[in-house]
């Protein structure tokens, strides 16, 4: 196991939804179980503030809260295709999009990566609207400090928090619900704090309720330094996609 980590905690600060820590983030987390590109099945949402145990299992490792099973983490391996990424001017503008189409009518505004009621330096603040005439999903992104780990350069987790919810932005499903049923995430290369870097994500499939969408984080030379393959799963519980509404007023 990558640094000997046996066990994990998430921290109200790092929610995705008020009641539960951000998909992505808490993938990362505990996908520091495998060495290389790992794939984290979430099965339950990550709790806040409890003892996450990570144990082997036949094909990797399972993520264990008390007699829950939180998620499961195996090796993967990431692909992705990349459409023509939109020029600096149109990142400019897919963050204003969503500015203008999300805003104030966020239904997670707290998240962690995407909430708009996050301040500066407190959330990731990636705001990854429609590009123009693209198929991408983009935002600039500038780690800040205190997301760098001991080496100085920024924590994996922060790195997988960064490429999920472009994910869901980008399969542009309207009003729909979906949740992060599965990413997998490969990291080439970790930058430093303050690096300017460039979230994208496009959408690639959907099969019935399962809907498909692969993410990149680019450098200041446009490289690529991270990628995923997301899976998101539509909602089609009346009663639960109204207490996740009510929850994160």
């Amino acid at each position: 196991m990558a640094g000997s980590l046996t066990t994990v905690t998430i921290d109200k600060r790092y929610c995705g939804p008020k009641s539960s820590g951000n998909g992505g983030y808490s993938a990362g987390l505990f996908a520091r179980a495998i060495d290389g590109p790992a794939a984290v099945k979430l099965m339950k949402p990550p709790p806040f503030d409890t003892p996450i145990q990570l144990r082997k299992s036949e094909t990797g490792f399972e993520a264990v809260a008390g007699k829950s099973v939180i998620a499961s983490i195996e090796p993967a391996s990431v692909r992705v295709d990349p459409p023509p990424m939109p020029s600096d001017a149109d990142v400019a503008a897919a963050h204003d999009d969503f500015l203008k189409t999300v805003g104030d009518a966020h239904i997670i505004p707290y998240c962690f990566v995407c909430g708009t009621k996050r301040g500066v330096g407190d959330g990731l603040r990636i705001f990854s609207g429609a590009a123009p005439d693209s198929p991408v999903n983009a935002d600039f992104w500038t780690p800040a400090g205190d997301l760098a780990g001991d080496d100085g350069l920024v924590r994996p987790e922060f790195l997988w928090a960064a490429l999920d919810c472009p994910t869901a932005y980008a399969l542009r499903v309207g009003g729909r619900m979906t949740l992060l049923g599965r990413l997998a995430v490969e990291i080439f290369r970790r930058p430093k704090p303050r690096e300017r870097l460039i979230a994208a994500a496009w959408r690639t499939g959907e099969e019935g309720r399962k809907h498909f969408s692969d993410s990149v984080l680019l450098d200041e030379n446009r490289q690529i330094i991270a990628a995923s393959n997301a899976l998101w799963i539509e909602l089609n519980d009346p009663a639960l996609i109204a207490r996740i509404k009510q929850e994160n007023v």
